[in-house]
């Protein structure tokens, strides 16, 4: 996806969340996830009004990630529904030949045969709940690091669209 389709995606969502004031919490959703590295499927359930977990299973240039996030959310005041989230967690990816991140349109680190890595996750974004509609939206951005071959930072961000249960 062109960075000018990701800059509209996210005004969309800003302004969509800036038109809709009202919304209600949820317990467990499933969705897409849209991003610069991966996309994929996303699953959170909350385990209470404050904390939930976070599956993410993504592919990206010939490669397959399992995620799995520890993530604590804290409501915006005077934005109903609207909330602000961090958390942290780990990854197990899949390269296949010629697999890799993306730096930049330049710059990549490649896999060169098949390889497993394993890493660490932050994340941080924003989650908004439609009141009167069973939809979940947000956007985060999504540092980690790999263990493989030396420790290798990279970062993610996405829009993530759910479906609630």
């Amino acid at each position: 996806m062109k960075n000018t389709h990701k800059h509209t995606l996210i005004i969309l969502l800003l302004t969509i969340i800036s038109f809709t004031t009202t919304a209600q919490k949820y317990k467990t959703a499933i969705g897409f996830r849209v991003g610069g590295q991966t996309n994929g499927l996303t699953v959170r359930h909350f385990t209470n009004s404050k904390t939930a977990l976070e599956g993410i299973l993504s592919v990206g240039h010939n490669a397959t990630l399992i995620t799995g996030l520890y993530e604590k959310f804290v409501p915006i005041s005077g934005a109903s529904g609207l909330n602000w989230f961090y958390g942290i967690g780990g990854h197990i990816g899949f390269f296949r030949e010629k697999g890799y991140y993306l730096y930049n349109k330049k710059r990549a680190v490649y896999y060169d045969d098949n390889s497993t890595v394993v890493g660490i996750d932050g994340i941080i974004g924003l989650d908004y709940k439609f009141r009167n509609a069973p939809i979940n939206i947000g956007i985060d951005i999504k540092p980690f690091m790999d263990f493989y071959g030396g420790a290798s930072l990279f970062g993610d961000g996405a829009l993530n669209v759910r479906f609630i249960f």
